[in-house]
């Protein structure tokens, strides 16, 4: 990665760093990505694909519809307006 790559990433993710730190995770990041490359050079054509054979049950509870009793309390705190819920403003 060279220097004007390095200054757009770090323009991208608005970060401004020291000298030190900019040596050090421009390093970081170099290395980072020489890892990659060593994994997209590695052959892999005559591997079979590793499945994880752990099988992953779905355990869902039974719905049950019950009456809410204290319907009054639902909307105690809340300012409301002709019986919406009135947010925050965004």
């Amino acid at each position: 990665m060279d220097d004007s790559e390095f200054k757009s990433l770090l323009e991208n993710v608005r970060l401004r760093l020291s000298e030190k730190d900019y040596v050090k995770i421009k390093t970081d990041i170099e290395n980072i990505l020489q890892y990659f490359d060593k994994l997209d050079n590695v052959n892999c054509e005559d591997l079979e694909p590793a499945y994880h054979p752990t099988e992953v049950k779905s355990e869902f509870r039974e719905d049950i519809a019950k009456e809410f009793k204290e319907k009054h309390n639902l909307l105690k705190n809340t300012k409301t307006y002709r019986f919406y819920v009135i947010g925050p403003e965004i």
